[in-house]
């Protein structure tokens, strides 16, 4: 037998190996799988997204810088176009334009009508520029070839970096020029962006790589932008309206990963918008996913192993125990069996054991008339043979009683399916106990739901059942006590409890307590039939009893009823003992 249990063990053990090795297999193949992939594919997804997310912000400000431009073009045309040159040529007059182009929009600095000779005819601004002589600057003569110019910026008579717009009208016989100085700050704040890193930028450069715009980290107005390689050259050229986006090289040789480029060249004139990113912050922000599903691959491992450990053990656990389920059922069956052949005998002991005692106390009758027929003072044991008749009949009482239990025990009884009120069957067992229960100072307790159901039950089996689990209550007290009897109900079931402060009872009595001709009280004063019979009855009427127990604290015996019994065939005659 030990070789038996060793080697089911040994098989136990087998399964479990060979399940934790199927299960972890089958679960982390995948996740690592996952893991690597999210690893190896990140970077590339998230240097799309950067790439993506700073074309986008060099679009729009492409579109916000044309945008201006040409305005601040259209402007400058409508007005040369729709006044006359001696119009425009009244200082008043052009001042009064001038007041109402900077109350729309502050972005012009001083504005001029220059003749052919180029000098000022008018001016408005605050520089002193009435007999400066630009004949010779090169946006003067090249607003006579092209007809509009926006020049490049420059210091010029200022002294000040800034850029002009010039417009060329001829007018008959007459020509002049209408300049206007565009504000460098309004166009820098155009570049203003809010972006992550230290490093981040926007600015203008010209063809030749000159800053038009101050950049934060690579020089002021007018100085040269050496990075301006790193771009392609139709995209600085404006062969080509896409957006060009490059890691930007380092202060020595080689690339600086951390700095991202976009170049595009503007519309309105010749020069590039660059755009640069500092993704330092960013590249945090990639480490730390990636932490995250590394983080996620150990954690997810552990937790997988764990579970695998787990629900394999249980498993294994349900496989030993189904062993030991099957040894179970197969005592229960073996056990009812055992109650069922009980129950004939029980029937047939009482059936055989009925017919001496009805023979008994019909003689103890016949004795007690004979009896009357003579004279106590004449009979020397008169009152010794009264009182043995008495004793008679007060133990064949008994006799009878246990053989009525006896066969209640054995005999096949469908359950009544009456209308039942639990908290009245209640009631009325108490009462027909509280006369015992007062002489034993025992305080019967009633707490009952007044929610309680109407159930369809067996009233005389119910009360059968009260009547004896109080009355056990009474008995295991003695005296001084309580019993406590609560209803309560719920959506299926309805339950009845009756608790006492007895002595309560050991494991091993409590484990016995509803065994057929099982007692705890001496001898001669129990059959041990009580409780099994109620738990007879409960199972009939599709209920069940519990029992819970503390030595030195009482006992409580739970009822649980359905709403309604199960309906059972009702049996043959020759099934009825």
């Amino acid at each position: 037998m030990a070789e038996e249990m060793s080697s089911e063990k040994r098989g136990y053990a087998s399964i479990y190996r060979r399940m934790i090795v199927t299960l972890l297999v089958l679960a982390l193949t995948p996740l690592f799988m996952l893991g690597f992939f999210s690893l190896d594919r990140i970077n590339a997804i998230f240097d799309e997204k950067i790439s993506a997310g700073l074309e986008a912000v060099t679009s729009s400000k492409r579109r916000s810088l044309d945008t201006f431009l040409e305005e601040r073009i259209g402007q400058i045309k409508t007005l040369a176009f729709t006044h006359t040159g001696e119009e425009l040529s009244n200082s008043e007059t052009l001042s009064r334009i001038f007041s109402v182009m900077q109350t729309n929009g502050r972005s012009y600095v001083d504005m001029g009508v220059i003749g052919m000779d180029g000098r000022h005819v008018a001016y408005v601004g605050p520089f002193d520029l009435s007999n400066v002589d630009y004949s010779d600057a090169p946006w003067f003569q090249e607003v006579l070839r092209k007809g509009v110019v926006v020049s490049d910026v420059f210091l010029g008579y200022r002294n000040v970096p800034h850029f002009i717009i010039a417009v060329l009208r001829h007018e008959g016989t007459r020509s002049f020029i209408l300049r206007a100085t565009i504000d460098l700050e309004a166009m820098e704040n155009l570049l203003v962006r809010v972006y992550s890193g230290k490093r981040s930028d926007a600015f203008l450069v010209n063809e030749q790589g000159i800053l038009q715009t101050e950049s934060v980290c690579h020089g002021k107005v007018m100085e040269k932008f050496d990075k301006l390689s790193d771009f392609p050259p139709e995209v600085l050229r404006g062969e080509a309206s896409s957006i060009a986006t490059v890691p930007l090289s380092g202060e020595g040789e080689g690339i600086d990963a951390r700095l991202r480029a976009s170049a595009t060249h503007l519309k309105s004139i010749p020069w590039v918008l660059v755009v640069i990113d500092d993704i330092n912050e960013n590249l945090r922000s990639l480490h730390q996913l990636q932490l995250l599903i590394i983080i996620f691959l150990i954690g997810g491992s552990l937790l997988i192993t764990i579970g695998a450990l787990f629900c394999t053990r249980r498993l294994v656990s349900y496989l030993s125990a189904a062993d030991d389920k099957k040894a179970l059922i197969d005592a229960r069956m073996l056990q009812s069996s055992k109650m069922a052949a009980l129950g004939k005998m029980a029937a047939g002991v009482a059936h055989e054991v009925n017919n001496p005692l009805m023979l008994i106390q019909e003689n103890a009758g016949w004795i007690r008339d004979l009896l009357e027929d003579e004279t106590p003072k004449t009979m020397k044991n008169y009152d010794e043979i009264l009182k043995s008749t008495e004793k008679i009949d007060q133990h064949v009482n008994r006799a009878k009683g246990i053989t009525q239990r006896m066969l209640g025990f054995g005999r096949r009884m469908n359950p009544g399916r009456a209308e039942v009120l639990l908290n009245t069957i209640a009631s009325e067992a108490c009462e027909m106990l509280r006369a015992e229960a007062a002489n034993r100072n025992i305080e019967i307790r009633q707490n009952y739901d007044p929610r309680m159901p109407i159930i369809l039950s067996d009233m005389a089996q119910l009360e059968q059942v009260f009547i004896n689990i109080i009355d056990n209550a009474l008995d295991a007290i003695g005296k001084n006590g309580t019993v406590e009897i609560k209803t309560e109900a719920g959506e299926d079931t309805v339950k009845v409890s009756f608790t006492d402060n007895g002595p309560g009872m050991d494991e091993q009595t409590r484990a016995r307590i509803f065994d057929p001709f099982f007692t705890t009280k001496k001898v001669g004063e129990g059959t041990g039939l009580g409780l099994a019979i109620c738990y007879s009855i409960l199972e009939k009427l599709g209920g069940h009893i519990d029992v819970s127990s503390q030595l030195g604290k009482g006992t409580t015996f739970c009822i649980t009823l359905p709403h309604e019994p199960p309906v059972e065939a009702v049996p043959n005659a020759s099934e009825n003992v």
